[in-house]
């Protein structure tokens, strides 16, 4: 499978951009878009939910592992919006299976969303999800920072040790620079540049967005939640020392 051939992954942490950027190429008539589905059910309880997964996953060729992906690409037929070809996966905590994606598709260009840690976590904690495993971490902030870190701490280490073709984009520069932002994002992907693009939001007022971001992404791109942060410095300052290497780390300044 060539590299434009392969699934797009976009990842990073939920509160990130990751659905702003899965409506954006959404509306591409290329792109058949799959937000927040869980594809990689059969791969995780194999590889993920078993003592020695990870050792075994490690072990396995090719060919070994084709069940998995062809079970990722059935269940992406009966679930994937538009009638594009290019399967485009919005799912934020697939940075957790970070380890079974780069191996499963190699190949795969998978997109990392980064938004300010501050305005991530507190975003999180402060907004009611659907109960899972992962979202129960965000009942309180210093649990929901922890969460954060030990997700982005996983992502370099595979970063680190896999062959992944990765791209980075700040959800700050895309409000601030549309055009130039996803014009590299469309060039990593091998998408098209579509102009329609940029009038992603009426794209999604004709779908079912599926995330907690539905109402925002349908008034369009907007600078209001950057930095939104500032107005509860003051309930952010216990967690701030979890966050602060990842501040640094992406570029954000400090206070």
């Amino acid at each position: 499978m060539s590299t434009a051939e392969a699934p797009v992954f976009i990842l990073g942490f939920p509160r990130s951009g990751t659905t702003l950027l899965g409506q954006i190429l959404a509306v591409n008539p290329e792109v058949a878009l799959l937000e927040e589905r869980s594809l990689l059910d059969e791969a995780i309880a194999e590889f993920v939910d078993t003592p020695d997964g990870m050792i075994r996953l490690a072990g396995m060729s090719a060919q070994d592992l084709e069940p998995f992906r062809a079970d990722f690409e059935a269940r992406a037929a009966g679930f994937a919006t538009g009638n594009g070809r290019r399967i485009v996966d919005q799912t934020a905590l697939n940075a957790v299976n970070l380890p079974l994606i780069g191996r499963l598709f190699p190949e795969a260009p998978v997109v990392f969303a980064i938004r300010d840690p501050r305005d991530v976590v507190f975003s999180c904690f402060r907004r009611q999800f659907a109960p899972s495993r992962f979202t129960l971490e965000f009942r309180t902030l210093e649990s929901t920072a922890r969460f954060y870190d030990g997700t982005m701490r996983l992502t370099d280490l595979c970063r680190a040790r896999m062959s992944l073709k990765l791209h980075e984009i700040r959800h700050e520069d895309v409000v601030a620079d549309f055009d130039a932002q996803i014009g590299r994002l469309c060039a990593f992907t091998g998408i098209a540049w579509s102009d329609a693009m940029r009038d992603f939001h009426r794209g999604a007022e004709d779908r079912t967005v599926a995330t907690r971001s539905a109402a925002q992404i349908r008034r369009g791109l907007s600078s209001d939640g950057v930095g939104a942060w500032k107005r509860y410095r003051d309930e952010l300052a216990p967690v701030l020392p979890i966050l602060e290497p990842w501040i640094a780390r992406f570029g954000y300044e400090a206070g």
